[in-house]
């Protein structure tokens, strides 16, 4: 809990005000110092349940909760799903790729990721001429001595 007062909302939704009367319990420490007898007695009233019940009842009575989902359950949340919260992009080497976009919204700026992730050294030469002024002979010789790298030098995805 964040803070006492969801403590003691969360004691009296499980039915279990003695919990704040409770040495064992009366404070952060405590609690902390008791964490594996306080994690049995929860269990107990969670094992009842499933994990959406147990979320949904906790925030009905004000007490912030949320499930550990799997990744499988993340693609299939539906405010996930509600607010495109994946977006499936072709990458170059691995195929179709789902990319988790920002929880946030700008209201002038799109949200979707537009391209997928780049390759090592892909974008080297626009990087290196037309942002940084490079000649292509200094660009060569970059690439002779090893400064840089190319795709070229990355792993087969067959010897992955």
């Amino acid at each position: 809990m964040a803070n006492e007062e969801e403590w003691q909302k969360f004691c009296r939704a499980l039915g279990r005000e003695e919990w704040l009367q409770d040495e064992r319990f009366a404070t952060v420490m405590a609690r902390k110092d008791n964490e594996d007898e306080l994690e049995k007695l929860i269990s107990e009233w969670t094992m009842q349940r499933t994990p959406e019940e147990v979320m949904e009842f906790l925030q009905s009575v004000g007490v912030p909760a949320g499930i550990v989902a799997t990744t499988e359950e993340l693609f299939e949340d539906p405010q996930l799903k509600h607010r495109e919260h994946f977006r499936v992009l072709e990458h170059k080497v691995i195929g179709p790729y789902s990319y988790e976009l920002p929880a946030f919204r700008f209201s002038k700026i799109p949200h979707q990721q537009q391209r997928p992730s780049p390759l090592l050294g892909e974008h080297n030469e626009y990087v290196l001429r037309d942002i940084l002024g490079y000649t292509d002979d200094e660009i060569a010789q970059f690439l002779i001595e090893g400064a840089i790298t190319t795709e070229a030098d990355l792993p087969q995805i067959s010897s992955l």
